[in-house]
């Protein structure tokens, strides 16, 4: 499947700022949940003490003139070594903007999807992301004939399920956006038989 957005994100972070430490990244990871977007150039990050912040916010911006991100801090004691350097409010931002364009990315990555209800006495698989509930009262009569609802999303689109060893479904998926799939799993799950 897809690399995890995050951890996306931050290799393009550290391939971006060769030499920075462990630190560096491990600070502005930690700053990403205080990043908040009120353009697209322009951010707020929350200062925090544990991080040696001395204010509550700080703004952070990038100059169409200069072509580079500026925050705050660079305009308060130690800026120019902050500037220099690279602060982790500007390293957070950086992040924040490189992990949110990965999700919708991800979001808008088309896959395909698959409802349908299948017998199965064995254990159910099937060539994507297998959603399943029992169907009917959970009584004698469900194990010897049990029936199952089932939700898939795959990455391709002739999608196959299986019971035990044996192909119960072969099926062409119809094609979504992943976040439309997602969507579905929440829907598939909101009215439980």
């Amino acid at each position: 499947m897809r690399k995890d957005p995050l951890r996306e994100a931050v290799e393009r972070l550290k391939a971006e700022f060769r030499g920075k430490s462990h630190s560096w990244i491990k600070r502005a990871l930690l700053r990403l949940g205080d990043v908040r977007e009120v353009r697209d150039d322009l951010y707020l990050v929350e200062g925090r003490r544990e991080l040696g912040d001395w204010k509550p916010l700080y703004q952070v911006w990038f100059s169409q003139g200069e072509g580079r991100w500026y925050c705050t801090c660079y305009f308060s004691t130690f800026g120019i070594r902050r500037r220099r350097d690279i602060c982790t409010h500007v390293a957070a931002v950086l992040l924040y903007r490189r992990y949110k364009k990965a999700l919708e990315k991800l979001q808008n990555r088309r896959v395909y999807v698959a409802e349908a209800v299948v017998e199965c006495r064995q254990r159910l698989s099937a060539n994507g992301e297998l959603y399943v509930k029992p169907l009917g009262a959970r009584d004698l009569t469900f194990f010897a004939n049990p029936r199952y609802h089932l939700l898939v999303i795959s990455e391709a689109r002739r999608i196959v399920v299986k019971c035990g060893s044996y192909d119960v479904l072969e099926v062409e998926g119809e094609e979504v956006p992943l976040a439309t799939a997602r969507f579905l799993v929440e829907r598939f799950y909101e009215g439980e038989e």
